[in-house]
């Protein structure tokens, strides 16, 4: 699935010098296009949201363009006082766990990510021997979709490495959906764009968001992303 011809030094250097990198052509042109094609035309996508600040929308409007409206216009106002996030998602490690949407490429994917010779590349990618798994969620961010700033840490997992796989089509900056790096001073010290067929990686804690995507985006913007963990 890995694209046979990477290279992995140069990202290898900037990992250890800089605690993150964003690899470009990650997986074979085939496994992208078909990965990007189940992510765009067979997953069934739910609202990701903070657990802690239900959407105040009545059940029956749960789904739907007015739905969709009122569930950013709530978020934004959230976003106001602290930490907020909104975008679709797939539980794929539930979803592998408990036996749901048979068939579905995904679960091929969690397999994958935690095959022997994968986790062999994640050690030998960002030199942390110590990496034993890797979780997993596909999410896709459609316009006014955002993350705020936040740092990745868990009282409940040791994060070793973030991961997000790029599968939006043709990204340009100016469509938002950008992986920002901020510094103690507030100030943003790098962006990766998501260009398509990438894999952006960095280490965990560090303080990171991901800006709202564009009204013009041509693309949504998809991925796999989650943590290679210690444990």
């Amino acid at each position: 699935m890995i694209n046979n011809a990477l290279d992995i030094r140069p990202y290898q250097a900037r990992l250890a010098r800089y605690g993150r990198a964003q690899l470009r052509d990650f997986l074979q042109l085939p496994a992208a296009e078909r990965l990007r094609d189940c992510l765009e035309r067979e997953v069934r996508w739910e609202p990701a949201q903070r657990s802690d600040r239900p959407p105040l929308i009545p059940q029956e409007m749960a789904t739907g363009e007015q739905a969709d409206a009122l569930r950013l216009r709530e978020a934004q106002a959230r976003a106001r006082a602290g930490f907020e996030f909104l975008f679709d998602r797939y539980r794929m490690i539930d979803a592998h766990q408990e036996g749901r949407d048979p068939g579905l490429l995904l679960h091929v994917v969690v397999d994958f990510l935690n095959s022997a010779p994968f986790l062999e590349f994640a050690r030998a990618l960002t030199g942390e021997q110590g990496i034993r798994g890797v979780s997993a969620i596909a999410a896709r961010y459609r316009p006014g979709h955002f993350l705020r700033l936040h740092n990745d840490k868990a009282s409940d997992e040791d994060r070793a490495f973030a991961y997000v796989i790029n599968l939006g089509r043709g990204w340009q900056a100016d469509w938002g959906g950008q992986l920002q790096f901020v510094d103690d001073s507030g100030d943003v010290t790098e962006t990766m764009i998501p260009h398509w067929n990438s894999m952006s990686l960095f280490r965990v804690p560090q303080q990171h968001l991901v800006t709202p995507v564009a009204r013009w985006a041509g693309d949504h913007r998809y991925s796999i992303t989650g943590w290679f963990r210690r444990a």
